[in-house]
């Protein structure tokens, strides 16, 4: 049975597409494992107020607010639904041009190490 080969093409579509989904999964956990901070925002004290949800970037450092429509008082130290769906909601946020870098990046590493990996294969059968 004849082996078909993987074409070089191929291979760095595969490594970018891997450094993209790389890419998002740290930009949504810079998000998530940030500072989180809630704030009870009135407009005129004598009428309505808002609540607001700060988050600020693990890595990046930049402040995100955001004004959900739900209770958020559970709000604790740990991991939980209000933090994973506020990340979620900020994370494509400013921070677009980072992940077409990053997800660049990494795919260029990965490649890199794949095509190291078919030579020494190649070498030592």
């Amino acid at each position: 049975m004849k082996v078909k080969t993987e074409s070089t093409s191929l291979r760095f579509a595969r490594s970018l597409a891997l450094g993209i989904i790389l890419s998002m999964i740290l930009c949504y956990s810079a998000h998530v494992f940030g500072t989180w901070k809630v704030e009870e925002y009135f407009p005129r004290a004598e009428t309505t107020s808002t609540i607001l949800l700060h988050n600020k970037c693990a890595v990046i450092g930049s402040t995100h607010t955001l004004r959900p429509n739900t209770d958020i008082s559970g709000l604790g130290e740990g991991i939980d639904g209000t933090k994973l769906g506020g990340s979620f909601m900020n994370f494509f946020d400013g921070h677009i041009l980072g992940m077409i870098i990053l997800a660049l990046i990494l795919g260029i590493i990965i490649f890199l190490i794949r095509n190291m990996i078919k030579i020494k294969s190649k070498l030592h059968p």
